[in-house]
């Protein structure tokens, strides 16, 4: 079933940005897992979420100078 696989796939992408973003030592390696990965085509419904690629998600956070630190607020 392609929706289960993509359910997946987006439960693992969400896992890498959660680590490569809070863990210093482990965001260089979550960049590469991120992109084996790839990106992720989930229908998230009737919402703005969007499903967003890992990697720049990860060097977004790098660039801003805020992995290791935790959020206050949670976004969809």
């Amino acid at each position: 079933n392609k929706e289960k696989r993509n359910e997946v796939r987006l439960a693992m992408n969400q896992f890498v940005i959660a680590v490569g973003s809070g863990i210093k030592s482990l965001t260089a390696e979550a960049i590469k897992d991120g992109e084996k990965i790839g990106l992720i085509e989930a229908d998230r419904g009737d919402t703005s979420c969007e499903n967003p690629f890992s990697p720049d998600y990860i060097r977004k956070v790098e660039s801003k100078g805020r992995v290791g630190k935790k959020r206050k607020t949670a976004r969809c």
